[in-house]
């Protein structure tokens, strides 16, 4: 991380014992304590609970859309065997023979979807679709695509799946849970002592480059001449 490496610099700017690098020193000290004020975010542990729920999509239990409403006239479809109320009669024959037609139940606003045969493996795959969107924005930092993912995980849960049952309730906790997590960091812009960094280092390689270079090479021995042999007389 940025504060690691910060500390390693002025590690190694301390070994050095010089005086006049105590200006980068506390720029340093600076962007260190302001790295450490800024929130951690446990990305990996943001991953593990997405995957988490991904596998506990199947032991979610769909909402029963099968149930009747109790009926829209709940009079008495018994005929009357009294001559006088052949009127009455009448209308109750002719209830009854729409009635075998056509069948009215009661339905509210939050009435479940009804899904096809086998259309909820494509639900669940669907909703673990959402979840690796939202896993995969994680460590891109894309908040935005984040969110809406989960969003959509949530509304299909409420609509598709059993919200009184045991299962579904810690589900959607999790996924509200997971919804207002952030996962970008108020980072700094610019860290005081990145330019201060920059300009010692030109400096200091500057300066060794203005050095000049010493001639490590032996100095060449003369090698005597060897002696003329004796000539006899």
């Amino acid at each position: 991380t940025a504060a690691a490496l910060l500390k390693s610099a002025d590690a190694s700017l301390a070994d050095m014992n010089d005086p006049s690098l105590i200006t980068a020193r506390r720029a340093i000290t600076d962007d260190i304590a302001s790295l450490s004020s800024v929130a951690q975010i446990d990305y990996d542990g943001i991953i593990l609970k997405l995957n988490q729920l991904s596998n506990q999509i199947d032991n979610l239990r769909l909402a029963d859309n099968d149930t009747d409403g109790s009926p829209m006239d709940s009079d008495s479809s018994e005929l009357s065997s009294s001559l006088s109320e052949w009127r009455v009669n009448l209308q109750k024959s002719w209830q009854n023979f729409m009635d075998s037609f056509i069948t009215i139940r009661r339905r509210d606003d939050t009435a479940v979807p009804l899904l096809a045969p086998n259309q909820d493996v494509y639900l669940r795959e669907n909703i673990r679709s959402r979840l690796l969107v939202a896993a995969q924005a994680v460590p891109r930092h894309q908040e935005e695509t984040y969110r809406q993912a989960l969003d959509n995980v949530s509304t299909w849960v409420r609509a598709y799946y059993d919200t009184d049952d045991a299962a579904t309730k810690a589900f959607l906790e999790e996924v509200d849970k997971l919804s207002q997590q952030n996962i970008t960091m108020d980072l700094p812009e610019t860290l005081e002592s990145q330019a201060i960094l920059e300009k010692l280092m030109q400096t200091r390689v500057r300066n060794l480059l203005a050095q000049p270079t010493v001639s490590t090479a032996a100095p060449a021995t003369q090698t005597d001449a060897p002696a003329a042999a004796p000539q006899g007389e």
